[in-house]
């Protein structure tokens, strides 16, 4: 049973023809259906199929009948020749292909015989060829063999050529036999000995040795009978090995002869013979040595070489080993002789020039016209053309290396020198003496502050007295100053006016200055003295408020009797111990207050009337109540402004009372003159600057280079720049060498000196250069200004670094003065501010012996004025103090009162430490105004005391110090109000 189809399958097309669709019709018959019947009518389509198709052919056929027998004839034609054909190939394939009698085999029988035949023929031919070759390569070997036996070397050197070619020749068959192989390593065995034996010989005939050189015209072949000649031996050499033994040669000459003759003194000898040609040196001793010989021994090296040796090389190696040479010996010239030979001075340079004279006339005879060298090419003489540039750059060289070692050489710290500078008459006037010729017995005017008391009866000097000299001034300079003590400049002992009347032994101390020759008191070392701490300190001490001498005086330490310069000071009029304005009324007793408003109207009186105060004296003008001092600028290392020499010459010259005045002879003193330390390195440094200098002017004046030299840049300015050069590398290379050292306030400052003195020393060399030289007075000015701004800056590096070092003890042991009413809080803040104290004090020890006067001053007030600074910032930046607190403040901000001293020169003057620390008075009032009703700090404000203090700053303080009340609030807005305004 067929399978059935899925009905989703499609199904197949029905067919076209008879057979299909019968069989499709068997397909379809089943079991069922299938019957003889059935078959019987499959049968009958079949046959009437099979009918219906012959009907319709025989129909066709019938329909072209005539095509139809054609085509019938072509078909049984074709078949005939094709039968034909079949039977013509089968005759054809037996004529060719039969074994015996075929075409075919015939041929190729031939074709072997005769293929068989041109081998052997072609056999025969190679090995003639070979053996003919190989016959004339044994023939060629033993011949070149003979020659090398019996030592023809230069005829073997031809044979090794035809033999070589041969090889060269060798037919492709032979050409890797292993009989080749031999003949070539017998050839090469063979040329190799030949070779040999030509190099043994060459270096018999040209034998170079140490101070010996011998060329011997012909040598015998080792082992042999032979004689051969130089050139021989020469041309035969091959192209390689004669070219390693002329650089060999060409060494040997360069170092054994050239570099040995143009570097010592040597005895050159050059003898010929019938066998051998010798050139020696002898070495000479050295004070026999002249530098022109040298040129003269090389000379007759090179006369030697040309005609033993130059003239016996081939003549394509001649030109080439000549050539060779120059290069060489120029250079051993200029390195060797020349240049080592450049004078250390000017004054070895004229046998020095005319050496160079020689150089170059053995250039041009040797060099060009035996060597053969490039006429363009002449290394001596473009270097001589520029001698006067090598010789300076030499000098430069020498010059900065000996400035290099004294910049960085060890000194001992005591290796100084003092250097004395006059102080400007602008900023300084020298002081006038006055002769008294007569007594003045006129009572003097009312006193600086006018305090109604009894005035002081001048005591005039006697004329001996006032015109006497000074014998030391008051910085040890040994000047003769001479001083004025007019009686009529006598002021009263105490500035305040506390006293009715002045007591006698102070007058007699008024009238008699102090001992020239007294010994100064030598800084003590005791903790006690130096902390100013011996015993508990009453604060009205600092303000000179008690009577006791001893006590008005400073201590010793900070006076100028402890001066290093080791000199008295200078007498000068007496000033009031103090120019600070009157204290507050509830500071003093009422009886006092009452006199200091008095003494206040007064002092405006004055300053209208054009009196001149103590203070007023030395400083710019400005008014009274004010007392804001602005320290006077200082250029360090310069003539600067001394406030107490200044002080003093605006009271001499400041003009005077109505009293009467003797006639007067104006004397000028000579000008006041400062002092300051200086390393000694720095006038080594000094002096070979000028020395510099001067040789380079001296070489710019000379005409040695003029005919000689060409250098593009101008005679001697090289040499004149390195005097800049010697400045340039100490500023380069001292900091950095000496970093360390540097480090200390003493060698910073020193250092700073240094750069000072250098800068004025700068400054005095420039005359010594002629004004066309615009280059190095330009380089030497800059050098100045910089070395005065590395001073400047290196004096003001060393201050900000203390006064860091200070405020970081203020700002690790004070910590904003918080809380001091706790007692541990309050030591620890006494104990930073006595550290600080110290510190100072130490700082001015130190740099007292090092600094000027005027730098010494500035460099302590800037660090006391960054330190008050300090302590002002944060006791202002209180919010609120009580009274215990600012009591405690005020005693410690008294601490500092011991630093005054440090401004004290004469114990019977005042100090000027206003001048130099601009917050002194606002410090000192802070003290005050810690313990100040509201009524005293309104009456110090009313009357122009504290104009040193912002408006803000006062009133933070107020309301920190005052509780809340309608007298604060009046107060402040008082202040708010601003200063008053002073006539």
């Amino acid at each position: 049973m067929a399978f059935p189809i899925p009905a989703h399958l499609p199904r197949r097309p029905n067919p076209q023809d008879v057979s299909s669709q019968i069989l499709s019709k068997i397909d379809a018959a089943t079991n069922q259906t299938l019957n003889s019947a059935l078959a019987s009518s499959w049968l009958s389509e079949l046959k009437l199929t099979i009918d219906s198709t012959k009907r319709r052919i025989h129909e066709r056929i019938q329909d072209d009948l005539p095509e139809f027998q054609r085509q019938l004839a072509a078909s049984k034609s074709v078949q005939e020749r094709l039968q034909t054909l079949s039977t013509n190939v089968e005759s054809l394939s037996e004529s060719a292909s039969n074994p015996k009698t075929g075409l075919i085999p015939t041929l190729v029988d031939n074709l072997a015989k005769h293929a068989q035949l041109a081998q052997e023929t072609t056999n025969a031919r190679v090995e003639y060829e070979t053996l003919s070759h190989l016959l004339r390569c044994r023939k060629t070997l033993k011949s070149l063999e003979g020659l090398i036996n019996i030592g023809k070397l230069p005829d073997a050197v031809e044979l090794c050529g035809e033999l070589e070619t041969l090889l060269q020749d060798t037919p492709v068959l032979l050409n890797e036999t292993n009989v080749m192989e031999d003949v070539r390593r017998k050839f090469r065995a063979a040329q190799a000995r030949n070779e040999e034996q030509l190099s043994e010989a060459y270096t018999r005939s040209v034998s170079c040795s140490p101070r010996e050189f011998i060329v011997q015209p012909s040598v015998q072949v080792r082992d042999s009978d032979a004689v051969l000649s130089l050139p021989s031996i020469l041309a035969s050499l091959s192209a390689n090995s004669l070219s390693n033994h002329l650089a060999t040669l060409r060494r040997d000459l360069t170092n054994q002869f050239i570099d040995y003759i143009l570097k010592q003194p040597a005895a050159a000898t050059a003898s010929s013979g019938a066998l051998e040609h010798k050139f020696c040196l002898t070495p000479s001793p050295p004070n026999e040595d002249i530098r022109t010989s040298r040129l003269e021994n090389l000379s007759t090296l090179f006369t030697f070489l040309s005609a033993h040796l130059l003239s016996c090389l081939p003549s394509s190696q001649t030109t080439l080993f000549k050539r060779s040479l120059s290069k060489p010996t120029t250079t051993s010239l200029l390195n060797n002789l020349l240049i080592p030979s450049l004078p250390s001075s000017y004054e070895l340079l004229p046998p020095f020039l005319e050496l160079l004279q020689r150089a170059i006339a053995f250039e041009d005879e040797i060099i060009v016209g035996l060597l053969g060298n490039d006429t363009n090419d002449r290394p001596v003489q473009a270097w001589a053309d520029g001698v006067s540039g090598h010789y300076e750059r030499q000098r430069r060289m020498q010059i900065l290396d000996r400035s290099r070692e004294t910049i960085t050489a060890w000194a001992d710290h005591s290796d100084t020198f003092v250097v004395e500078i006059d102080v400007a008459p602008a900023s300084q006037p020298a002081p006038i003496v006055v002769p008294v010729q007569e007594e003045d017995d006129s009572p003097a005017k009312e006193d600086a502050w006018g305090f109604d008391e009894e005035p002081t009866p001048a005591v005039a000097p006697t004329e001996e007295e006032a015109i006497s000299p000074v014998k030391e001034d008051a910085w040890g300079l040994n000047e003769d100053v001479t001083s004025s003590n007019d009686g009529n400049l006598a002021v009263e002992e105490d500035g305040w006016g506390f006293d009715d009347e002045i007591l006698p032994d102070e007058a007699e101390a008024e009238q008699e200055p102090p001992h020239r020759d007294t010994k100064p008191v030598e800084p003590s070392s005791s903790p006690e003295i130096i902390n100013g701490d011996d015993d508990e300190a009453d604060p009205s001490e600092a303000w000179g408020w008690n009577e006791d001498d001893d006590a008005d005086a400073p201590p010793a330490e900070e006076t100028a009797w402890d001066d290093p310069w080791g000199d008295a000071p200078e007498p000068v009029p007496k000033l009031p111990k103090e120019t600070r304005p009157p204290p507050a009324p509830s500071i003093a007793s009422p009886k006092v207050a009452t006199r200091l408003e008095k003494a206040a109207k007064k002092g405006k009186k004055h300053q209208i009337d054009g009196s001149d105060s103590p203070l007023t004296s030395s400083m710019a003008p400005s008014p009274v109540p004010s007392f804001e001092i602005s320290p006077p600028e200082s250029s360090f290392a310069t003539s600067s402004k001394s406030p107490a020499f200044s002080r003093t010459q605006d009271v001499l010259s400041a003009p005077l009372s109505s009293a009467k005045r003797p006639s007067k002879l104006e004397v000028r003193a000579p000008p006041p003159k400062e002092r300051y330390i200086v390393s000694g390195r720095t006038k080594r440094i000094i002096n070979l600057v000028e020395d510099v200098l001067a040789e380079g002017n001296h070489l710019v004046a000379s005409s040695l280079f003029s005919s000689s030299s060409a250098s593009s840049s101008a005679l001697g300015s090289t040499l004149l720049l390195t005097a800049s050069g010697i400045l340039d590398l100490y500023r380069a290379l001292y900091p950095v060498k000496f970093v360390r050292e540097l480090a200390t306030a003493e060698q910073g400052m020193r250092f700073a000196n240094d750069c000072a003195y250098l800068a004025t020393e700068v400054e005095r060399l420039k005359p010594l250069l002629d004004t066309q030289e615009t280059a190095v007075l330009s380089r030497l000015e800059d050098c100045g200004s910089r070395f005065k701004v590395l001073s400047e800056s290196w004096f003001h590096d060393v201050i900000e670094r203390e006064q860091r070092a200070l405020d970081n003890i203020l700002t690790e042991g004070a910590q904003g003065f918080t809380y001091t009413a706790e007692q541990e809080r309050y030591d620890e803040c006494e104990s930073a501010i006595t550290e600080v104290l110290q510190g100072v004090r130490r700082l001015a020890q130190r740099l007292k012996s090092i600094l000027t006067k005027s730098n010494y001053y500035t460099a302590i007030g800037m660090v006391a004025h960054a330190t008050l600074e300090r302590i002002l910032t944060d006791v202002l930046a209180l919010p609120d103090i009580p009274e215990v607190e600012s009591h405690r403040l005020s005693e410690l901000c008294r601490i500092f009162n011991a630093m005054e001293g440090l401004f004290v020169e004469d114990p019977a003057q005042p100090s000027f430490v206003v001048a130099y620390v601009p917050s002194w008075l606002k410090f000192s009032y802070l003290s005050e105004l810690l313990e100040a009703s509201m009524a005293d700090i309104t009456y110090l404000f009313e009357e122009g005391a504290l104009v040193d203090f912002d408006v803000d700053e006062l009133v933070r303080l107020v309301r920190a110090l005052f509780a809340d009340t309608q007298l604060r609030s009046n107060t402040i807005l008082k202040l708010q109000g601003g200063h008053p305004v002073q006539a």
